[in-house]
């Protein structure tokens, strides 16, 4: 039996659309609360979409719905991340992909912006180390010195 692993399911005949789970909706819902609260609070919340039991067609409904927007990004950390957001303002599809270019992880966050492009601290601290350095280097190559910038 357990050579039948390998094997690939799929639904002949029944394309994306037609394989809604009727999940999309109550996210739906949810994300019109939650855009409610950071309107009115400022309080930010992510919905996590692989918890969920939603297929392909929910996906494509959720797509549909809530549209492309004017921002996104691509960041390359352990794999790549996409953030991208929706034509909705405030709320944001983002989505974490393992080196393998598999999805890890995918969520929809309602924020002014999402934490992962916020810069941390001790990153900003290290910028502003390594300005400083360069704009030193920069001073002294001027000044006719040997810098290595």
């Amino acid at each position: 039996m357990n050579n039948l692993k390998g094997i690939p399911i799929a639904i002949a005949g029944v394309d994306d659309e037609e394989m809604l789970s009727g999940n999309a909706d109550p996210v739906l819902h949810e994300v019109q609360s939650l855009l409610n609260d950071l309107v009115t609070s400022g309080k930010s919340a992510s919905i996590d979409l692989r918890s969920l039991p939603l297929l392909p067609g929910d996906y494509e409904k959720l797509k549909e719905v809530l549209g492309q927007g004017e921002v996104s990004a691509t960041l390359e950390a352990l794999g790549v991340t996409h953030v991208r957001e929706t034509a909705i303002h405030g709320v944001w599809w983002v989505t974490h992909y393992n080196t393998d270019e598999t999805i890890i992880a995918e969520f929809i966050e309602v924020t002014d912006m999402p934490e992962i492009l916020r810069t941390h601290p001790a990153d900003a601290r290290a910028g502003l180390d390594l300005l400083q350095s360069r704009l030193t280097s920069a001073t002294e190559v001027d000044k006719g010195g040997h810098g290595d910038a």
